[in-house]
């Protein structure tokens, strides 16, 4: 098998990780249970830094796949794939930069004598917070479709 192709199985099995820890950390969080979520996210973060340092690596040592054997649907299932990650990426880095606004309130801490979260912080959080989520559901399923497609080519 084509080291391209195990490069990128792996891959995908750091996003479906990441998938998993992404749907785990948001029912925590309706649960109340925001250290927990917390936790859930900063693994997620953690893996897609993984996943970026391999990708770097995986650059430098087989170069990048040749496309020019890519038929024209597998392009633009690989661009939408492209698109779908960078949403995951810009989205979950202002869902984590908004979490500053709210890391010292009652909802964050839950100490009665901190003050109130913000309505519209922790709203703006939670919209960043789903568009990265659905940025990661789009990107692993689309995934699929790109390694079964590497497959068949190769």
């Amino acid at each position: 098998m084509d080291a391209n192709v195990l490069f990128w199985a792996g891959a995908l099995v750091d996003l479906t990780i990441i998938g998993g820890l992404v749907a785990h950390g948001i029912r925590l969080a309706r649960k109340g249970q925001v250290e927990k979520h917390r936790r859930r996210m900063l693994a997620a973060a953690a893996l897609v830094g993984v996943f970026l340092v391999a990708y770097l690596v995986k650059l430098s040592l087989l170069g990048r796949e040749d496309l020019s054997t890519w038929s024209s649907p597998h392009l633009g299932l690989l661009r939408f794939h492209e698109s779908c990650v960078f949403v995951m990426l810009a989205a979950g880095a202002a869902a984590g930069l908004r979490v500053y606004r709210i890391r010292g309130t009652r909802r964050v801490s839950l100490r009665p004598g901190d003050p109130e979260t913000p309505e519209p912080a922790l709203r703006s959080h939670r919209r960043a917070g789903w568009l990265a989520a659905g940025g990661a559901a789009l990107g692993l399923i689309s995934a699929y479709g790109i390694l079964i497609g590497m497959i068949e080519r190769g």
